[in-house]
Parts: C-alpha cells; sequence; structure tokens
C-alpha cells in the first residue's frame, strides 16, 4: 500500500507544480459548474429527476444476473455476440482475439476504455490502433489549447498551412477519417447505457466519432461495465438527459446512438458484426456491500471529479483514467484495502460531489464506510497507527507535554506528511494548564 500511495502522492505533487496547466484545471472546473447550475433550470422536477435516476438504478442492482440475461437474450436474438470479461486483462484478451490480424482497428475515449487501459493494453499486445477523438474535451474549452488539437489534426492531414478555422479542419479530418472507415475496418467503442427490455446500446457524444465508428466500420467491439444497464427505455429519456446536461451543458445530447444489432439486410450503414463485451472489473465485489452499493448508481458524467476541490488538481490531461471521488469507493473494494485503501482518506469531506451528482450518490457517507472498513481490516497507514499510539500516551500525561525533547520528536515525526510547501508551526512552549496557573497567581495576587 505504501508503495501506491507515494506513486499517488507524487503524481499530486507533480501535477500541482504545473503552472502552466492551471488556468485549464479551472476552466474545466468553471465549464462543469455552470453545467450542473444550469441543469437544475433545464428541469422543472431536478430533484424527482433524480430520484428516479436512483430508484431505477437500484431496482437493477438489485435484482441484476434477470437484467443481464434479458439484455444478453434481446441484443443475440438481433445477431450480436455477448461476452463476460471479468477484469481488464480478460477483457483486453478477448477484443483481441477478436480483432485478429486486422490491420486498420479505430478506438474512441471513453470512461469504461480509460479505466481498463485498454489502448495500452491493446499496444502491449502488438495490435495497431489509431486512436480517434476529433474535439477532445476539455481540450477544446481554453483557445491555447485549440490550436494544439489543430496542430495535431493538421499534422496527421498533411496540411502545410493550418487553417484558424476549427470547423474547416475537423470537417476534413472526419472526411479523411471515413475514408479509411469504409474498408475492412474494426471500432472499439464504450457504451454509456444497456437498455434490458430492448437489448439496446446507448451512446450519448457531443463530437459524433462514434456515430462515425458505428456507421461505417465493418466490426463494431462495444464494451459496458455492467453496471451501465437500466431496465426500461422508457426511462432512457431520464438518463440520458442527465448525462447530456451535467457532461455537455444541454438538456438533450446533441448526438445519441442507439444500436439494436448489427447491419440488417437492405440497411445502408451499420456494423457486419457486433460484439458486445460486458465488464465486471471488481462491479459484483462492490454490489456486495450493503452501503457502498449505491455507487454504481453513477453514469459517469466526472462533474464531481471536475469539482472536487482534491482531485481537479491532482488528475493530468494526458490521456490516463481520471482518479476522483468514484475511485475512493471504488478501488479499496476492487483492488484491497491494503493496496488502494489510503485513496478513501483522501477525500476532505466537503460534499461538494453528493451536493451535484445527478444520480444522488452521497460520496462522503459512502467513503466514511470505506475508512471504517480500513480501519476493521488493519489497513490502515502501519507508521500513522504508531504515532498516533505515540501520541495518544504524549497527551495523556502532563510531564510528556512539558518535555522540549517530546515536542521536538513531534514536530520532526509529523513535519515530514505536513509538506514541504508551507512551514510547520511551533508548538507552545506553555501548556493551557501552565497559562492558567500563571493567570489564576496573577488574579489572586
Amino acid at each position: 500500500m505504501d508503495f501506491y500511495r507515494q506513486v499517488f502522492l507524487r503524481k499530486v505533487s507533480e501535477n500541482m507544480r504545473k503552472k502552466d496547466e492551471s488556468p485549464l484545471f479551472e476552466a474545466v472546473s468553471e465549464y462543469y459548474e455552470k453545467n450542473t447550475s444550469d441543469a437544475q433550470n433545464y428541469f422543472s422536477r431536478y430533484e424527482a429527476i433524480k430520484e428516479r435516476i436512483t430508484f431505477y438504478k437500484n431496482k437493477v442492482m438489485s435484482d441484476l444476473p434477470n437484467y443481464l440475461i434479458d439484455f444478453e437474450l434481446r441484443i443475440s436474438s438481433a445477431g450480436a455476440k455477448v461476452i463476460y470479461a471479468e477484469d481488464a486483462a480478460h477483457a483486453a484478451e478477448e477484443v483481441k482475439s477478436i480483432i485478429g490480424d486486422s490491420s486498420k482497428v479505430f478506438i474512441s475515449r471513453s470512461d469504461i476504455l480509460d479505466e481498463l487501459n485498454l489502448y495500452r493494453a491493446l499496444k502491449g499486445k502488438g495490435v495497431k490502433l489509431s486512436r480517434i477523438g476529433v474535439g477532445e474535451f476539455p481540450y477544446s474549452i481554453l483557445s491555447e489549447t485549440t490550436q494544439k488539437l489543430l496542430r495535431r489534426l493538421s499534422g496527421e492531414l498533411n496540411m502545410e498551412e493550418m487553417p484558424n478555422d476549427t470547423e474547416t479542419v475537423i470537417s476534413v479530418y472526419k472526411r479523411k477519417l471515413l475514408n479509411e472507415m469504409f474498408s475492412d475496418s474494426i471500432a472499439i467503442t464504450g457504451a454509456d447505457f444497456l437498455v434490458s427490455d430492448s437489448g439496446s446500446v446507448v451512446m450519448v457524444e457531443n463530437d459524433g466519432v462514434r456515430n462515425m465508428l458505428s456507421s461505417f466500420c465493418r466490426k463494431q467491439i462495444v464494451l459496458a461495465g455492467i453496471d451501465s444497464l437500466i431496465p426500461s427505455f422508457n426511462e432512457l429519456e431520464y438518463f440520458t438527459s442527465m448525462l447530456s446536461a451535467h457532461a455537455y451543458g444541454c438538456p438533450h445530447a446533441w448526438n445519441q446512438l442507439i444500436i439494436n444489432g448489427p447491419r440488417k439486410t437492405g440497411e445502408i450503414d451499420g456494423p457486419e458484426e457486433l460484439y458486445v463485451v460486458l465488464v465486471d472489473n471488481g462491479r459484483t465485489g462492490i454490489l456486495k456491500k450493503a452501503f457502498q452499493r449505491s455507487v454504481l448508481n453513477c453514469i459517469h458524467c466526472q462533474a464531481c471529479t471536475a469539482l472536487c476541490p482534491v482531485f481537479k488538481y491532482v488528475n493530468a490531461f494526458d490521456g490516463t483514467p481520471l482518479v476522483g471521488p468514484l475511485n475512493c469507493i471504488t478501488d479499496p473494494i476492487k483492488n484491497g484495502f491494503q493496496e488502494s485503501g489510503f485513496l478513501s482518506f483522501a477525500c476532505t469531506l466537503c460534499g461538494k460531489c453528493s451536493q451535484i451528482c445527478p444520480s444522488g450518490i452521497n460520496f462522503q457517507e459512502l467513503i466514511l464506510y470505506n475508512r471504517k472498513e480500513s480501519v476493521e481490516n488493519d489497513a490502515v497507514f502501519s507508521i500513522r497507527r504508531k504515532q498516533m499510539k505515540i501520541l495518544k500516551r504524549m497527551l495523556l500525561k502532563q510531564k510528556s507535554l512539558h518535555s522540549a525533547y517530546n515536542r521536538f520528536v513531534l514536530k520532526f515525526d509529523f513535519k515530514k506528511d505536513f509538506g514541504q510547501q508551507k512551514e510547520f508551526p511551533d508548538f507552545s512552549q506553555k501548556s493551557f494548564r501552565m497559562l492558567w496557573l500563571e493567570r489564576h497567581k496573577e488574579t489572586e495576587g
């Protein structure tokens, strides 16, 4: 655990020193702050919709095996192939076996793909991938990062002069992609929701990338967590509207793709073969927790991470999976409290994430349950436990508090964890009891 904790703290320290990225962090935070504020005005019964989302997600999680069976039966009858993956390594193996020797494989950006670190895993297996991202959020928020995007796209297009018009470059880029997709190509995408009663795969986006991949690639591989199921098509509007409002700032998704199976006879677009990989990756372990299981209600809008006063500075915009309040709950359960339990102690319990969550998840309460479990499993930091025992003995004795040596030891031990960016405060030379006695004597005199 100490190793992963040190890696986490080093990453935090490095990102905090990136002064040039500070405007980007703040811009992302302001963007989500506006989205979550506007979302409450988009819907006349905002709180009621949150309650309905919570109700339907709880309904699915209480009977998940049957909903999974219903979804599999319906989408399989339409010609799709359903595969269950136990963890990230298993998912990568299944995807690699489907890809085979294909030389044209396109992969989009998605939360589930980032969670599995699928791009890096497939690269490690020798798969040649083209990572598709036209308007990779949140890079398009600031003008400086928009210019970086234009330079990257122009370089891929071999354009000698880079137009200042973003729409022109993206339009040319999309046409180039379409020409490549028309041949024998494979698309790897993530799904936002799976609808049980209709056997539908639903994707919500604001750049049209997954729509292009689904329309023109011959094979499509869709990955989705088993917690992305919703019970009925009638409730889909609640989920897509809230996701779009909090993630993209509009009450209705600019691009909403619903897939019920591979291309049928007479249809002009869509994949000829459709594979749906249902990923567990620790979700059944979370489902066994009586209290923490409600974290599976998440719809992955990323608002909690962007607005968290801690984790909005922890993450770097380098393509690595985001770490946020959600991970404070899920990772210790998935990976074990001995390895990832420190994440549950990284939260300040300010409640901002719970306040803006469209699924009504009480993050700080679930994090407290994780902390309790860490202590019960003796998974808290061993050095810290020893320090607290020593501190307890010292605080219970007056002589210990008055000892200059003990004050020096306390300052030396705790200063390392206090950080190098601010000065550790000096201990008072006199205890409260000594000051009170001196004042009392002066009063009597």
